[in-house]
């Protein structure tokens, strides 16, 4: 199993240190600290915006990322050679295949942890903003705090990223990521204790929401085996469109609603619903590498 865990960690650390992968992870971040904001203009309820802006930066974000992660790390192997060097010992076709699959869905599982972490953030901001509006009879604002906590994982990682770049030589773009991946978990913890449990309400939400992307990456995975990377990701693409009539399944944002909540036991049927589909593409991904010449 040894040189499988390499692969998939090699892959993981690879997709993390696309500097792609940090301008979508920062773009959803910043889609969900800023939508909230926009009720100072009077656009619509602060606490809708921000479980809106969340959903949405999971869902899109996360479908951007899986998919151009997936390409990009697997025609990097083959158009290198690195794939074939790899064969050359004692990896099986479908190992390796596997092997970058899971190296795929361990660095989407890092993005989802900081997009979630400010969700929850900026959910318990709108909430508790919100409840000191009532008391106060003022305009309501999200708490203060919550939105210097994300801009917080925006912008201190690349200082930081930069400066330990530029004196100690580490890697910029892995280095900002993982920095804003723990600033946004520690942020989102906190905010759980902060907004007494209400945020918790959009975990199941959220998890509803990363599941499509899952599916997007095993098949971008698949895809990238046999085509080049303009083709591969035009195939993600149509399916993803033949994944539209099953997304209201998953896009539950409107469920937290009135302090509504997605029951767990229709996240568990949905996600038992996408296993085949990741299943699936993975049948795929392994039939296109035993056949590749």
């Amino acid at each position: 199993m040894r040189p499988y865990v390499s692969i998939t960690q090699a892959t993981a650390l690879e997709v993390l240190s696309s500097p792609l992968s940090l301008l979508v992870l920062l773009a959803a971040l910043a889609m969900e600290v800023f939508a909230p904001v926009f009720h100072y203009h009077q656009f619509g309820d602060a606490t809708r915006m921000a479980r809106d802006a969340a959903i949405s930066a999971l869902f899109t974000c996360g479908a951007v990322f899986a998919v151009f992660g997936a390409i990009r790390s697997v025609r990097r192997e083959i158009e290198t050679g690195t794939m074939e060097m790899a064969l050359a010992h004692p990896v099986s076709r479908s190992g390796f295949f596997l092997a970058k699959a899971a190296g795929v869905a361990v660095s989407f599982t890092v993005f989802a942890v900081a997009v979630i972490g400010i969700a929850l953030t900026m959910f318990a901001g709108a909430a508790v903003g919100g409840a000191i509006a009532e008391e106060t009879a003022q305009l309501a604002r999200v708490y203060g705090p919550c939105v210097a906590a994300g801009v917080a994982a925006m912008v201190l990682p690349l200082v930081l990223a930069a400066a330990l770049n530029r004196f100690f030589r580490f890697r910029f773009t892995l280095t900002a990521f993982l920095l804003a991946t723990a600033i946004a978990a520690v942020a989102g913890v906190s905010s759980m204790f902060l907004a007494g449990g209400d945020a918790m309400r959009l975990v199941p939400a959220a998890v509803l929401a990363i599941a499509p992307a899952y599916v997007l990456a095993a098949a971008a995975t698949a895809f990238a085996v046999r085509f080049r990377a303009n083709a591969a990701a035009a195939l993600s693409g149509v399916a993803l469109v033949l994944m539209l009539p099953a997304a209201d399944n998953y896009y539950r944002a409107e469920a937290l609603a009135r302090g509504g909540t997605v029951p767990p036991a229709y996240v568990a049927l949905a996600l038992a619903a996408a296993v085949p589909a990741v299943v699936g593409f993975l049948l795929i991904g392994i039939h296109f590498s035993r056949n590749r010449e």
